[in-house]
């Protein structure tokens, strides 16, 4: 379990937040462990399935917070009392959570889920919600989530997650960036929420399965390059419905949507550093180096062997349109 967290200042007051999480199948305990921690604007944590297991975490404040909750892999159930029932995510699913300050929340797991936490102050998270956006606190006193319906874990949302779990800046620039990073977050969620929300009501329930499917078959082997006829077939539709709806519920095309997956994993490869060129072609689906190399640079507008290069150099990464901005404001430190 990883963590990264914002401390206040000497005339701040940090939130006390406690997190009872079950004992590990490999630990000699068979009691909770209990952290005790402290935050003032955010707190970043991940939890793995062989850590948790499928005991219930539950988590305290003595202040409200706001919880984005990433579900990576497997599924979960997340109840509270601000909650008319509980809210249920499964594999690729997020949603923003409100937290009410003294009373416990509950989250059950199955024995294969992944999640990431990135808990919010509720200052923090109003200084950076548009005064025009209609849903705010008051939804998430009622109902206890920003989003009605869960939101996909789209690849450059998972990307951003992955930046601020691998950065490996000293503490001060580490918080630096992290806020940085959660202020892109929660921008890209909430235009993800307004292009969704605008899905034509002719879009029948079962045309949406369908369409959730091809994305599900396009995300589950990227090594892959099915064609819409293929997946079409797999979806039991036909390719003009297929590129028609798939378009209208997720704002790209197919074939968009599985580049950006290609390149987002591409990109999550080359800055762990363990991986050639080569190799990280193949995974990605191109035959040929230089195939990928040039969707690579189109994609991203650079190299990806200047990545790599800059991951050398600053230790971390920044997201396609942020690199330049944020690498001059940290200089400027």
């Amino acid at each position: 379990m990883t963590s990264y967290e914002n401390l206040p200042t000497q005339k701040e007051k940090a939130t006390a937040l406690s997190l009872s999480i079950p004992a590990t199948a490999d630990s000699t305990e068979t009691q909770p462990v209990l952290k005790n921690l402290q935050l003032h604007k955010f707190l970043f944590k991940k939890f793995l399935a062989e850590e948790i297991g499928t005991n219930p975490i539950t988590i305290s404040a003595d202040q409200n917070l706001l919880l984005i909750q990433f579900c990576i892999k497997g599924s979960s159930n997340f109840n509270n009392s601000a909650q008319r029932k509980p809210a249920i995510f499964k594999q690729a699913e997020y949603n923003i959570l409100y937290l009410p300050k003294e009373e416990t929340t509950t989250i059950i797991n199955t024995e294969d889920c992944d999640l990431i936490h990135i808990y919010l102050g509720e200052k923090f998270f109003l200084q950076y919600m548009s005064r025009d956006y209609g849903v705010p606190l008051y939804n998430l006193i009622g109902i206890g989530k920003l989003f009605q319906n869960n939101l996909h874990l789209s690849p450059k949302l998972k990307s951003i997650v992955t930046e601020i779990e691998n950065c490996d800046f000293g503490r001060n620039l580490k918080n630096l960036y992290t806020k940085a990073k959660i202020i892109e977050l929660l921008s890209l969620q909430l235009a993800q929420y307004e292009e969704e929300k605008i899905i034509p009501s002719t879009l029948k329930a079962i045309e949406v399965e369908k369409m959730i499917l091809v994305r599900e078959l396009i995300e589950s082997d990227l090594s892959n390059s099915p064609s819409i006829s293929s997946l079409a077939r797999a979806a039991g539709t036909n390719e003009q419905y297929l590129k028609k709806h798939f378009k209208l519920l997720f704002g790209c095309t197919v074939f968009g949507h599985m580049i950006s997956c290609k390149m987002e994993k591409a990109k999550e490869m080359l800055l762990t550093g363990k991986y050639r060129i080569t190799e990280i072609s193949e995974v990605v689906g191109y035959k040929h180096a230089t195939h990928f190399t040039n969707a690579f640079k189109k994609f991203f507008g650079y190299l990806p062997q200047t990545l790599k290069a800059t991951k050398i150099f600053f230790g971390t990464y920044f997201s396609v349109g942020f690199e330049l901005e944020a690498m001059e404001l940290l200089m400027m430190i």
